[in-house]
């Protein structure tokens, strides 16, 4: 069986200084995997989820941690989002011409 993915992109990231920017660090992973968050009421605990661009962005999926295929069309996103922290991370991005799988 033949399947072909076309114009998609693989970010392969790694950070740096992690120990030294741990709240950065954090702050990128809550924003590209999304996190719930909960509260006190006077009814009892409340919880609601904020997704992350990896689920806002239909088609992106996780490959491995730090490593993410992404369609062209969200490339921008990504790239908008991985620039705000390239002072922390490594980053390397490759495009996707074909997928073969068997």
């Amino acid at each position: 069986m033949l399947v072909i993915c076309l114009a998609k992109f693989l970010f392969l990231y790694d950070f740096r200084q992690a120990r030294r920017t741990n709240a950065r660090r954090v702050s990128f992973t809550k924003e590209l995997y999304g996190f719930t968050y909960t509260w006190k009421t006077k009814s009892g605990i409340r919880q609601k989820r904020k997704p992350g661009l990896i689920e806002e962005c239909l088609g992106s999926e996780i490959v491995v941690d730090s490593a993410i295929i992404v369609p062209s069309e969200y490339k921008s996103v990504f790239d908008t989002l991985f620039s705000e922290y390239s002072d922390i991370m490594h980053l390397r991005v490759f495009e996707i011409v074909d997928e073969i799988t068997y």
